[in-house]
């Protein structure tokens, strides 16, 4: 494995004062001392704390709609094994970038403008996907429009549970060595509720 670049150290110390102490109180100072690099890399790389969370959105929803673009072209809704499959996809891809994810859901729930004008395109090409998803599900049903959007809003919540409520699976669960045998066995537990 190649060592990590002064910008991935950057990005990844980031990544982790933001989940544990929101865009707000993390200082650059303390990033660039978590990161173990040099504070003018920020402005060298990022311009600023925003310019580096932006950054940061970009490169984890661009690599997320990709698969999720992927995903709709490639993978049919028909059977419950392919709605598994893109389930695993999505939880999974949350898993690989579990601080920043959290993060994400954390800011998206507080009354903070630039958050949610950084995060509101994204958010919408997300919301799209879920909504085909339940669509393809539901067609069979006869859902009403009514049942049909309580329905996508329960399968987002199901989808985004285990980053908007981290902290209550830390109860059960070490996250650094488990989360990995966790979110499969959300996962099943998922595939459970679609059957």
């Amino acid at each position: 494995m190649s060592e990590l670049t002064s910008k991935d150290k950057i990005m990844q110390a980031a990544s982790q004062l933001f989940y544990y102490n929101g865009f707000k109180g993390t200082s650059t100072r303390a990033i660039t001392e978590q990161a173990n690099v040099n504070v003018s890399l920020i402005s060298y790389y990022f311009k600023n704390k925003q310019g580096l969370l932006e950054q940061m959105t970009v490169d984890y929803y661009e690599n997320y709609l990709a698969i999720l673009d992927y995903l709709m072209e490639h993978q049919p809704i028909d059977t419950p094994e392919n709605l598994y499959q893109v389930i695993e996809e999505i939880i999974h891809y949350k898993e690989r970038h579990f601080q920043f994810t959290c993060f994400i859901q954390r800011e998206l729930s507080l009354d903070n403008i630039f958050i949610r004008e950084l995060f509101s395109t994204y958010v919408a090409k997300e919301t799209y996907f879920f909504k085909w998803i339940v669509e393809q599900i539901t067609k069979q049903y006869n859902f009403n429009t009514m049942e049909k959007e309580a329905f996508y809003i329960q399968f987002k919540s199901l989808i985004n549970a285990p980053f908007t409520f981290g902290n209550e699976w830390k109860k059960d669960y070490d996250w650094d060595a488990s989360r990995p045998v966790f979110v499969n066995a959300y996962i099943d537990v998922l595939k459970k509720w679609f059957i």
